[in-house]
């Protein structure tokens, strides 16, 4: 699980990213904001009467990082990067390679039972 945190005024905001895609946007503890994203997605948000976009952009080849950028009423306040943990990338490996080995199996039982 991966976070970056953005200090506005005397709230909290706190993005996080799971293994698994689920990412989500929280304003003192509170949840404001959930998607799925494997590359990136905005996340649209409203404090204190200020419109918030809280966007995100995975690198997954080249750098191996999420980049955060934290807009307030359309204007860039503050960016932050994060690094993927080696264990993120084995997971999903592990996932490829069990699809890969899967969808074999069924072509193949799907293939045998056609002929």
């Amino acid at each position: 699980m991966k976070y970056a945190e953005f200090n506005i005024n005397t709230n909290k905001i706190k993005f996080t990213n799971s293994v698994l895609g689920l990412e989500y946007v929280l304003i003192n503890g509170k949840k404001v904001s959930s998607k799925f994203s494997i590359t990136g997605t905005e996340h649209k948000f409203e404090m204190h009467s200020k419109n918030y976009i809280l966007k995100s952009t995975a690198r997954l080849l080249a750098k191996s990082d999420i980049n955060i950028q934290l807009f307030e009423n359309g204007r860039l306040i503050e960016t932050s990067n994060l690094g993927y943990h080696k264990n993120h990338r084995m997971y999903w490996m592990a996932f490829g390679v069990f699809l890969g080995l899967l969808g074999f199996k069924l072509g193949k039982i799907f293939v045998t039972n056609l002929l």
